[in-house]
């Protein structure tokens, strides 16, 4: 068990640590005065702090790009940016987000800080979060799993009333990635190299429907997922999943597979979240299901205070659970977030357990 302490809001970032790697720089401008034909400089910081900046950088999974997934991430202020590799191979590139909170377009009032952070063999898991005009939580995460060839990247948005919400994200993909979308389903297709893979959007339905739904749009270079729903909060996860497809290597998008009618060997569905025999609504927690062939995993995070609940007949207090299940139906966990009781809505601590 490793414990994960959450920053404080009044520190925006966290200080230097071991292991990843952290760059950090203050500028501070001067005052300049004439006098006698010299140039006096006076340090504004004595004034006032006009200009600030600092860069977190930071590596999940292997130290260098090679065979499995890669990711290097860098908060710089308000930007958030991150370079996802599989195989040498550059997949993500960058990601932008848009809000609306009923007619209101919001904007960010304080920068990017980390506040989790867990890493083994199995899983490299990191939460940052920053402030939203009207008192709105914005919290973005991205776990890493290379030995099961798949990443999650999540966004969770946590209000302090009732609303609608008109989510939009613009994630940038690299001309290595090779996208097809379905015609019946709301997965897009991947090539990654000698990789095939799916883009899976677990907050919205497998199947399409006759009328217009949020969902992925490719857009040549980008992807663009749209989402609407009404509540406190909400949560939106991507699962990026990946399997060695020998046919996608140098051809385009898995056109092959396509044309014979052949189902991508994915799916999903949300699940339902039960909490003392009431079914719990999805701005409280909301459970997901995804599968790649045999091969199953659970996923869980909760929008309020954690509580003793139960998705799939597994029962947990926990805030964020990832979790792969056996042939047996066993629930594993690769990660899973806990708040301490002392903790509160701004401030306190998280503990990420693995159990391999």
């Amino acid at each position: 068990m490793a414990r994960v302490p959450r920053e404080n809001d009044a520190l925006p970032w966290p200080g230097p640590r071991l292991g990843p790697i952290w760059v950090e720089w203050e500028i501070i401008p001067a005052a300049t005065h004439i006098h006698g034909g010299f140039a006096l400089f006076y340090p504004i910081r004595w004034i006032d702090h006009l200009l600030r900046a600092r860069i977190m950088k930071d590596i999940l999974g292997p130290k260098k790009p090679g065979r499995s997934l890669h990711a290097e991430i860098s908060v710089d202020g308000q930007d958030w940016q991150s370079v996802i590799t599989l195989a040498k191979n550059t997949i993500i590139t960058l990601c932008t987000t848009a809000l609306k909170c009923g007619d209101r377009q919001l904007r960010v009032t304080s920068p990017w800080r980390e506040v989790c952070r867990f890493d083994d063999r199995q899983v490299s898991h990191r939460e940052y979060e920053r402030r939203l005009s009207g008192g709105i939580r914005h919290q973005r995460q991205l776990t890493l799993c290379p030995r099961d060839n798949f990443f999650l990247f999540a966004e969770t948005f946590l209000g302090p009333r009732v609303t609608t919400w008109d989510y939009k994200l613009e994630i940038g993909l690299s001309r290595e990635t090779a996208v097809h979308p379905l015609p019946e389903t709301q997965e897009l297709e991947l090539a990654v190299g000698d990789y095939a893979g799916a883009i899976l959007p677990l907050a919205v339905p497998e199947w399409k429907s006759l009328t217009p739904q949020p969902g992925l749009v490719f857009g040549g270079d980008h992807i663009v997922a749209r989402y609407a729903t009404t509540g406190r909060a909400f949560f939106f996860p991507l699962c990026f999943l990946f399997w060695k497809d020998k046919r996608a290597a140098g051809n385009p998008p898995l056109a092959e597979s396509s044309a014979n009618g052949q189902a991508l060997p994915v799916t999903w569905r949300q699940l339902t979240v039960s909490e003392c025999l009431r079914k719990v609504s999805a701005d409280e927690a909301v459970g997901f299901r995804f599968q790649l062939e045999k091969r199953q995993w659970l996923l869980y995070r909760s929008l309020t205070p954690p509580a003793n609940r139960a998705v799939l007949g597994h029962n947990l207090v926990s805030e964020f659970l990832l979790a792969r299940f056996t042939p047996k139906g066993q629930v594993i966990p690769l990660v899973e977030v806990e708040l301490d009781e002392e903790s509160d809505s701004t401030s306190g601590t998280e503990t990420g357990t693995t159990t391999s």
